[in-house]
């Protein structure tokens, strides 16, 4: 075989290669001197980062001037700060130079500490304020969160293949949450749950209408979260795993992962070492859990368990009283096959039977009430944050009061005391509970009704009237997707739904249409019905005026006189609140002396939907510190004033409590109006328990339990009330319709 010589190039191809070589370095050229430009502005970015908050701080005398005697250069603060910040921007400014062999050991320390640093850098936020001490901290519930931080740290770096992306990954959201919580909680009084990620649109809409407040806390925790964004970019990227260790890792993750889970949602375990989210104010619970944990939890209890005992006989044997004639034996008449249907024909059908030949399953008083010219009108308005702080713990001066009229109201009037289950926030909570008669108490704390369980054609009290022939009308004259309102009004029975697009230039106080703006419109719609139609009306409006963000500094359009007498509470919020509230009163004059004066029979209905959040100092004035209170003495925060007034003879009463999924049965009961077999459980049921709410109940006998307290001689009939909730809920095709409808 003869040998092959190399031939060398020709001078044209070595010049081409030349070439070739020569753009190849200049391009990779560029590439460094971009990359060189890109670190250097960098570390520009980075010190100016930190000479920015060194600023801020020296700008902000609370962060430093705990009182007279310090000042900006004896506050031991400070001199953290300096030394701390110009540590950090040499940090910032001078290159990583270590070897590969020493930035890829560096990295991986840094990779199994991040998670504790992510952790300690949110406790400092929050250990004044809920008052943590970490050697107190459950142990259980302190592994689980660093299982779930180094389970989050495994996922990153399998998806990114990057140390330094996975250390901002996990930083920056568990900053930010941590952040948040503390403005929501001082919002509303509620901290973060798993519940309000279906919330987020609804918070954002609002989030303008609030001042916020950096404390020394947050800016630490910015601080922090930035520092240790700032060390994981300090460190250079190299390769971390092959796809065959990725593989691997996801594979133990994957273990990893579902082993918790099944041990925090389908085994008892977290409930028989007592570790769980408790109520609407689950930040008491920070100081055994801690926050991550404590917010973790109201996510494993967002599913709906089946009550004990539950089955669909159960629930036919527990409302047989209230569903058609009873026969020798006592037991209800309706038959599986008539009860069970949850078609659009079977429902169409009982409609029409409904409106033509009257109520289908009403007594003597029912059939009166909606016969002939005798059917009222029915107007409700939910109230936003009406509450009556004359009436709440110790009670709140003030210079004069602040709803009169709702107070001077007393012919043809039925008022009195009702009992939420949210405080401060979820209005669509109270809606849920006084248009289905369902409570939240057999309900996730961190959920909210519209979101996880109206999912599809329901009945509702709307759906009740229409089928009497009512023409059903929703109004909210805020953002109409909020909470769903726009999908789930439709699935519940209403004809029409009017939002804030549908109002025509008109009067805002604040940031939002007034309550003066709402109750015109309702008139007007009203005679726009009268003159169409010789159907009643069912007016629903939930007013949105009194919403928090009771700031001096947006008063618009606000008559601000009252002035708040009581020393020692938050003076600007509740000054706010009681000119806001004093103004909605005004409305609801309005509204009464324009139908004291109509022919058509027609009933008002006024409650709110929860107290409003005035200040940490507004309510230990009121109730006292909360970690401290019985659960029976913290449903003083759940108080709420509700009044039902007629333009006809009806018996005045002073109702002394009651809740608001009993409110419905417990006014149609006094009103004549139309009733369901289960509100007439419910009004059954009102007089054993008068209050159900999701703090606990009261009985007849006045004494107090907390739901889950299987001591209680009353705890049986409590779990049919779940029963028979579970059904309305879950129950689909099995849902005894001819009971709840």
């Amino acid at each position: 075989m003869p040998e092959i010589k190399n031939r060398k190039n020709t001078p044209e191809e070595k010049k081409n290669q030349d070439t070739k070589n020569q753009k190849t370095e200049t391009s990779g050229g560029l590439k460094d001197k971009a990359a060189r430009v890109l670190r250097v502005a960098g570390r520009g970015i980075g010190a100016a980062g930190y000479a920015a908050m060194l600023l801020w701080y020296c700008a902000h005398p609370s962060y430093y001037g705990e009182n007279d005697l310090v000042t900006l250069f004896t506050s031991p603060r400070t001199w953290f700060m300096i030394v701390a910040s110009t540590a950090l921007i040499t940090l910032c400014l001078v290159p990583n130079r270590l070897s590969d062999r020493m930035n890829r050991r560096l990295s991986w320390v840094w990779c199994a500490l991040a998670p504790f640093a992510v952790y300690f850098s949110l406790l400092y936020l929050n250990t004044t304020k809920f008052k943590i001490k970490f050697f107190e901290l459950d142990k259980i519930a302190l592994f689980f969160t660093f299982w779930f931080l180094f389970g989050m740290l495994l996922i990153f770096l399998v998806i990114t293949g990057s140390i330094r992306v996975t250390a901002i990954l996990l930083a920056v959201p568990i900053g930010l949450l941590g952040i948040f919580n503390c403005f929501v909680i001082e919002f509303r009084g509620m901290a973060i749950s798993g519940g309000d990620i279906f919330s987020i649109g609804t918070a954002l809409t609002v989030s303008n209408g609030y001042q916020y407040t950096i404390d020394w806390y947050i800016f630490m925790e910015a601080f922090l979260t930035f520092t240790i964004c700032v060390v994981s970019l300090k460190l250079r990227r190299f390769k971390l795993f092959h796809w065959k260790q990725r593989v691997s890792l996801l594979a133990i993750w994957i273990v990893c992962a579902a082993t918790f889970y099944h041990i925090c949602c389908k085994t008892s375990f977290l409930q028989d070492h007592d570790i769980r989210s408790e109520g609407y104010t689950h930040q008491l619970r920070y100081k055994q859990f801690d926050m991550i944990f404590t917010t973790l939890c109201t996510c494993f209890y967002l599913a709906v368990d089946k009550p004990e005992g539950y089955s669909v006989e159960k629930v036919h044997e527990i409302a047989a009283d209230y569903v058609g004639e009873k026969d020798e034996a006592g037991n209800g008449t309706g038959t599986e096959a008539d009860t069970e249907t949850n078609s659009e024909e079977g429902t169409s059908d009982k409609s029409a039977e409904r409106v033509a030949g009257g109520p289908t399953h009403l007594g003597d008083a029912e059939t009166k009430a909606v016969s002939g010219d005798q059917t009222p009108n029915v107007i409700v308005l939910m109230n936003e944050s009406l509450a009556d702080y004359s009436d709440i713990g110790k009670g709140l001066e003030f210079s004069e009061d602040y709803m009169p009229f709702l107070h001077s109201l007393s012919e043809n009037t039925i008022k009195g005391t009702a009992y939420a289950s949210i405080f401060g926030a979820n209005t669509p909570n109270s809606e849920y509970e006084f248009l289905t008669g369902n409570t939240m108490g057999f309900l996730p704390p961190s959920s909210v009704g519209f979101h996880l369980f109206v999912r599809g054609a329901m009945p509702s009290l709307a759906s009740e009237l229409k089928a009497e022939g009512y023409y059903t009308l929703a109004i909210h004259p805020y953002r109409g997707t909020n909470y769903r309102r726009n999908i789930v009004y439709p699935q519940i029975g209403f004809d029409k739904y009017y939002a804030r697009v549908n109002f025509t230039s008109p009067k805002y106080i604040r940031n939002f249409i007034s309550d003066e703006e709402l109750v015109n419109r309702i008139i007007l719609e009203y005679e726009k019905n009268d003159a169409r139609t010789d159907a009643p009306l069912f007016s629903y409006n939930v007013t949105v005026q009194d919403h928090g963000g009771y700031s001096m500094s947006n008063t618009r359009n606000l008559d601000n006189s009252i002035k708040i007498r009581t020393p020692g509470v938050d003076w600007e919020k509740t000054q706010v609140y009681a000119n806001l509230v004093k103004a909605s009163d005004e409305a609801f004059e309005k509204l009464v002396n324009y139908f004291s004066k109509q022919d058509d029979p027609t009933v008002i209905i006024m409650f709110g939907d929860h107290q409003p959040n005035l200040g940490e100092n507004t309510y230990e004035y009121l109730i006292g510190n909360e970690e401290e209170l019985t659960p029976e003495e913290l449903m003083e925060k759940y108080k709420i004033p509700f009044v039902a007034w007629a333009n006809y003879d009806i018996e005045e009463e002073t109702i002394e409590k009651t809740s608001l999924n009993y409110l419905y049965s417990v006014l149609a009961d006094r009103l004549d109006l139309p009733m369901t077999g289960y509100q007439k459980y419910l009004l059954d049921l009102s007089e054993e328990i008068p209050v159900l709410a999701a703090g606990g109940y009261w009985t007849k006998d006045g004494e107090f339990y907390t739901l889950d307290d299987e001591e209680s001689p009353y705890f049986e009939m409590v779990n049919d009330y779940n029963i028979l909730e579970y059904n309305y809920i879950f129950g689909k095709e099995n849902r005894y319709l001819d009971f709840f409808s």
